[in-house]
């Protein structure tokens, strides 16, 4: 499954939520910076579910519950009913909503939840440049009860089809919801689900991230919904830490964190051992929060325990992700996602020939095109980087073995080499065993009079070493001359109208 081991290794099949940051209130109405201390919403937000994680390959294993399910259509914010088989694992990040406490005659209401969500997560990097990966989902779940549990006082209990309660763990703002239910209202999209966000019906500030379930909550009628659904994804898609600095001891004593966004490492540590954020340390960019450094205060503790930049959407609602959370999401992309979209036309498994044509679809991005070069017999091909590729275009007089095609990612908003490398680029290669045609000087795959009168302008060259390799093409034996040894050579395939 795409989350990291350390997350299994640390939790095994309890899975850990994050809650938001507290609400903060100002004379200028509500906001999302939140650097109130103390009180009963200044506990640790973190929560446990035995439920284990569901990975692609076993949600058909899923009992559903079933519900109407709508794709969205994330360029017109259209509606449309979904046309994809359940179980065929797409190239997309699936994000399922599902609702809960919502009448059947409030679904209206639940669907601008949702597309409000929806609709801002995508105004946030790298959500934006990355639009295209990701696919939405909406369930509509029926409710026979208005609201959820704990609103608007911890001792009012609905039962509802997703069970959400506030008051989680004894924090009034910590909205979890029944894992399990989340999977069977998630298994009516005909993908596979990657990220389920349950949205209850209330106003009441609150939300959750489950890590290592994939599910993230958020009230639906709270003004700042959006921002409270796209601060969960932070936590369930990308497995970022919580980048305020209450709610824990007030000084860190734990481990290093495993969270790509928070560290025991002050800049100097972290710069002399190549650790964490290193390869941003004083990176400041425009749509980012920045500039990155290492700023005390992070992970529920003041001290002790670093995060990336002064005031991140992990930190507060509101502000942009810093560039190390902007990646660590880009990677959780990848781990799902590849470069080339779908099968290439012909299929790897066709044998290609000289005048076979290959084509490949691309990811798009916005304002970042991914690289694209063609590869023969693994070297690249000099102004190959479109999407199709005609074999014809090649001299195959010498034969070749493979037609390759390379796309890369090289967005800067990654660093990690290594990763890059590893998930962000993608090769396909094709057999392609064309024979040698050495007396083909023109390289068309026919030896006639056009090669002829090359050779006639070659022959009798007794020093090759002497002039350019280009001028010397004829001395099919390599041995340094063009004599009566290449005429016989030449002689032999003339007339071949068409090489082997």
């Amino acid at each position: 499954m795409r989350k990291a081991s350390v997350v299994v290794a640390v939790v095994g099949l309890a899975a850990s939520a994050w809650a938001l940051p507290n609400e903060h209130e100002s004379s200028g109405g509500r906001r999302g910076v939140v650097p109130a201390r103390g009180g009963a919403e200044g506990s640790a937000c973190i929560v446990k579910s035995d439920i284990p994680p569901m990975p692609r390959e076993l949600q058909h294993t899923v009992q559903r519950i079933p519900a109407d399910v709508y794709r969205l259509d994330l360029a017109t914010g259209e509606e449309v009913l979904p046309f994809e088989d359940r179980g065929v694992s797409n190239n997309r990040i699936n994000i399922v909503t599902v609702g809960d406490g919502y009448l059947s005659t409030q679904q209206a209401t639940y669907n601008t939840h949702v597309t409000n969500a929806v609709n801002q997560m995508f105004a946030y990097e790298p959500f934006k440049t990355y639009k295209n990966y990701f696919q939405v989902y909406r369930v509509n779940v029926i409710s026979t009860v208005q609201g959820v549990s704990g609103d608007p006082t911890s001792d009012i209990v609905r039962s509802t089809p997703l069970g959400m309660r506030y008051w989680c763990s004894g924090i009034e703002r910590l909205l979890c919801v029944n894992v399990s239910a989340c999977y069977s209202f998630a298994a009516n999209a005909p993908q596979p689900y990657d990220q389920i966000l349950a949205v209850a019906n209330s106003s009441k500030y609150g939300g959750a991230g489950y890590p290592s379930n994939e599910v993230g909550t958020y009230a639906g009628g709270n003004s700042s919904a959006p921002l409270i659904a796209i601060h969960e994804l932070g936590h369930s898609l990308g497995d970022l830490a919580d980048e305020y600095d209450y709610g824990g001891a007030t000084t860190y004593t734990g481990g290093e964190p495993f969270e790509a966004n928070s560290s025991k490492l002050a800049s100097a540590a972290m710069a002399s051992q190549q650790k964490k954020w290193h390869l941003w340390l004083a990176e400041n960019r425009a749509g980012f929060d920045g500039p990155v450094g290492t700023y005390e205060g992070s992970s529920y503790s003041q001290l002790g325990v670093y995060r990336p930049s002064p005031n991140s959407m992990m930190r507060a609602l509101g502000p942009n992700f810093n560039l190390p959370s902007a990646e660590q999401l880009i990677k959780s992309v990848y781990n799902v996602v590849k470069p080339i979209d779908g099968a290439p036309t012909p299929s790897t498994a066709t044998v290609l020939g000289p005048s076979s044509s290959v084509s490949i679809t691309l990811m798009q991005t916005l304002n970042n095109p991914l690289s694209v070069q063609w590869l023969r017999d693994g070297q690249p091909i000099v102004g190959a980087t479109g999407s199709t590729f005609n074999v014809s275009s090649l001299n195959l007089r010498k034969g070749s073995a493979t037609l390759g095609v390379r796309v890369v990612d090289n967005t800067t908003m990654v660093r990690d080499a290594a990763f890059r490398a590893s998930k962000m680029t993608q090769t396909l290669t094709w057999s392609m065993p064309v024979a040698a045609c050495l007396a083909d000087l023109d390289g068309d795959r026919a030896v006639d009079d056009a090669d002829f009168l090359g050779f006639a302008d070659m022959y009798n060259v007794l020093l090759c070493a002497a002039i350019a390799p280009a001028e010397c093409a004829a001395d099919f034996n390599n041995d340094g001359m063009v004599d009566d040894t290449d005429f016989v050579v030449f002689v032999g395939a003339y007339n071949a109208l068409l090489c082997p």
